[in-house]
């Protein structure tokens, strides 16, 4: 049985432009870096990693830019500040789906899209870790 998700690993043909984008729009260091490969480890542990597909990894990867059937959560503390960030500083970089709408299971977000054609969903959770309330059809914590 499923206990967790641990990482997620993307690929992109510029290692070097998504590891800027990532750590400048959400303020976090690589773990470690070079020109192929990038990895950013969460406050909660999860991993985010970029890398540039080539040899054997050529055959099972893509860094097309159509990303459409997928979408990457992230949770932040503040999406508001986040959006206002990337609509002023990003704008050039990112398509927005406009600003955070609440949700009625409690949470608040937007969708960005980054230079790579990647779709963000951008969070922010009601709970103290960042993840999912359960919340029922009254907006009641279950």
């Amino acid at each position: 049985m499923i206990q967790a998700c641990s990482h997620l690993v993307i690929a992109t043909e510029d290692v070097g432009a998504m590891t800027v984008f990532f750590k400048g729009l959400f303020e976090v260091s690589p773990h470690f870096s070079n020109e192929m490969f990038s990895e950013f480890v969460l406050p909660s542990r999860f991993r985010i990693a970029f890398f540039k597909p080539v040899g054997a990894a050529a055959k099972y990867f893509s860094s097309e830019p159509s990303r459409k059937g997928l979408s990457l959560g992230v949770t932040v503390d503040d999406v508001e500040a986040l959006y206002r960030k990337a609509s002023t500083e990003f704008k050039d970089q990112v398509e927005l789906s406009g600003p955070p709408k609440d949700h009625p299971w409690g949470e608040k977000s937007f969708l960005l899209i980054d230079p790579d054609g990647n779709r963000w969903e951008i969070v922010q959770s009601p709970s103290d870790d960042g993840l999912l309330v359960n919340i029922d059809s009254q907006g009641q914590d279950q």
